[in-house]
């Protein structure tokens, strides 16, 4: 990849976030003014606001400095096509969906920061997406118990039969909590964890693809120690000084594992 196609990209990814945390803060700034009447909702709002801002000053000032003003119309976001919602829990819904869509982009841009090696991006891109999955979870947190209050506007009071609700101590907006965030808690992957790390297509002209290693082969060991995932391999390796050898264990398939010598040539800092 030359210089200036690596520019390119990381602008384009950078850009658009940009646009897309432009968007977020129109849809949070909707949302304040639906919020009257719900102050927990006008308190996580009130919260959120200023982090969109500070991301997407973060990004604004990286696209300067790299060399370019900020792409005020070059670049829209993917959410500015949505309809827009007029009830509160439909504003509060879109923009759950808002952050998710947010959080996905930074961990695109984390990887592309990874494999084009931007530091400065993979310092923010990390940072940027937890704090988007942490608004989602938080704003969909909202939605039961906002749902509840347009349904008494409207006359449409708790007709539940459970004891608690017979009692006027309404339980529903609590249930209906805890079912959500149990439900997205829930939602983390329960596969068991691979015995080895996991190849991928080795870099062309690499020791590895020299080697004719393959995607999908498995790393079991270096140095003789049992590895699991890509942290294991890499703190194994960088124990190594520049020019040491590194010895592997890997297993193609079902065939018996085998061993396989390479030499530590990366200059990135020990630790």
């Amino acid at each position: 990849m030359t210089a200036d196609l690596r520019f390119q990209v990381i602008r384009r990814g950078v850009a658009e976030l940009v646009a897309n945390e432009g968007e977020v803060a129109g849809r949070l700034e909707r949302a304040q003014q639906l919020s009257a009447g719900h102050p927990d909702t006008l308190a996580a709002i009130e919260r959120l606001r200023p982090m969109v801002q500070r991301h997407r000053d973060q990004l604004a000032t990286y696209l300067k400095e790299t060399g370019g003003a900020e792409p005020s119309g070059e670049m829209t976001s993917p959410l500015s096509t949505a309809r827009e919602a007029t009830a509160l829990s439909e504003v509060l819904r879109d923009l759950c969906l808002a952050f998710h869509h947010c959080a996905l982009s930074y961990g695109m841009l984390y990887e592309l920061a990874l494999r084009l090696y931007e530091p400065r991006l993979r310092e923010i891109a990390p940072k940027h997406l937890k704090a988007h999955a942490d608004a989602a979870l938080s704003t969909a947190r909202l939605l039961p118990g906002v749902v509840a209050s347009q349904l008494a506007q409207d006359g449409l009071l708790c007709a539940c039969i459970c004891p608690m609700c017979s009692i006027g101590a309404c339980g529903c907006v609590a249930l209906g909590t805890q079912t959500l965030t149990t439900a997205w808690r829930d939602a983390v992957p329960t596969e068991s964890e691979a015995p080895a790390y996991v190849l991928p297509n080795p870099r062309p002209e690499s020791q590895l693809a020299l080697a004719g290693m393959q995607g999908g082969e498995l790393v079991l060991a270096v140095d003789g120690q049992q590895v699991h995932d890509y942290w294991d391999v890499q703190l194994a390796i960088r124990k190594h000084s520049l020019g040491d050898e590194v010895g592997l264990l890997i297993q193609r398939g079902s065939e018996t594992p085998r061993e396989f010598k390479c030499q530590h040539v990366s200059e990135y800092p020990k630790t």
